[in-house]
Order: structure tokens, then C-alpha cells, then sequence
């Protein structure tokens, strides 16, 4: 969505880069900044999935991968869109809100389609159960299953399960532990 949004804002003869900012004033005179909704929204939706659904080996490998993506879509931007012109307003800000929500849109798409889209085998490790945990907020509920040492990993760590996994299992018992290669070769892991 954000990249069909980018295309379509600039089909309209390269606007500028601050057309993809709502830029109005509020009673009180202060300016009001607004991203563009094809941008904001998906990023934020899709950081909040990928931080639920799935369980990455470490941050660093996300790195290259979440840059690179960044760059591609960066350069859509500037392919497609004018450099701010003619405004009054601080143009700073503008470029800043879009970079950052780009940023966060690409680092958070490509570790969603690193997951989503990988179709290797998996390695399989058995790792016993020793604590169970379930972890409150204001509209969603995460379940833990905290896990011996496993694998690479040499210290017991809580993985993110369903309601369904969190309570058909109990302590004490095994449970494999699927370890992907990722399909941009990010590692990644869950409980079958």
C-alpha cells in the first residue's frame, strides 16, 4: 500500500514531498503535521504484527536487509516526488516524518516477508518447558512459554505462542522449536 500511495501521489506530475504532509492550522494558530495515511498506517500495523507474530534470531541480521529496502523505496520517493519548494513551513520536519515512517514501514515489510514468504526447511529442536507466562495490555494479550537453553541459544528465553499452544501445554513437557533460514536470510524461530 504505501508503495502503490507513493506512485499514485507522484503520478500527478512530481508534486512536492511536503504534498504526502496534511499541513494546516489549528485554532490556536500552531501548524498541524499530518503523514500521509498510506505511509503512517501500514508501518505502524505492520511493526505491531511482526513484534507479535514472530521471533527473530537477532536484531543486526534485520540490518543490511531493512536498509537496503529503505534505500529502494527512498528513491521511489525522490523519483517520483519534487524536493520541498516554495514553503514556508519547516522543511525539516516534513522530511523527517517521512524518512522516519519509511524507515519503520521497510525494516518492519521486510521482516514480515522475510517470514511470510520463507519456505525453507526448518531445523528442529526439542527444548523443555519451564515457566509459562501471560503478559496483559490494554487490548492485547501475548503468551509465553519460557524454554530451556536451546540450540545456539544458552539461556532460557520466552517465546511468543497462541492462547490455543500456551494452554495445551504444561511445564515440564517438550516442545519443538522451528529455526528458519528466512527468506531475505534472516533467521527466525517459533514453536510448532
Amino acid at each position: 500500500m504505501p508503495i502503490i500511495g507513493l506512485l499514485l501521489n507522484g503520478i500527478s506530475g512530481r508534486p512536492s514531498i511536503a504534498s504526502l504532509i496534511q499541513i494546516t492550522n489549528k485554532n490556536k494558530g500552531a501548524d498541524k503535521y499530518d503523514i500521509a495515511d498510506f505511509i503512517d498506517v501500514p508501518a505502524w500495523i505492520i511493526t505491531l504484527r511482526v513484534l507479535i507474530d514472530f521471533e527473530f534470531e537477532n536484531f543486526y541480521s534485520m540490518i543490511i536487509p531493512g536498509i537496503i529496502s529503505s534505500i529502494l523505496i527512498l528513491i521511489l520517493l525522490f523519483s517520483t516526488h519534487s524536493l520541498i519548494i516554495n514553503s514556508t513551513k519547516d522543511k525539516s520536519w516534513i522530511v523527517l516524518s517521512i524518512v522516519t515512517n519509511i524507515l519503520i514501514y521497510s525494516f518492519a515489510a521486510t521482516y514480515g516477508a522475510n517470514c511470510v514468504y520463507d519456505h525453507s526447511q526448518p531445523k528442529v529442536y526439542s527444548a523443555k518447558v519451564i515457566d509459562k507466562q501471560i503478559s496483559k495490555g490494554r487490548r492485547h494479550t501475548t503468551y509465553y512459554l519460557k524454554v530451556e537453553a536451546w540450540g545456539h541459544h544458552y539461556d532460557p528465553e520466552n517465546i511468543t505462542v497462541t492462547k490455543n499452544q500456551y494452554n495445551e501445554t504444561k511445564i515440564g513437557q517438550y516442545v519443538n522449536i522451528d529455526y528458519k533460514k528466512g527468506f531475505f536470510n534472516i533467521p527466525w524461530y517459533f514453536i510448532e
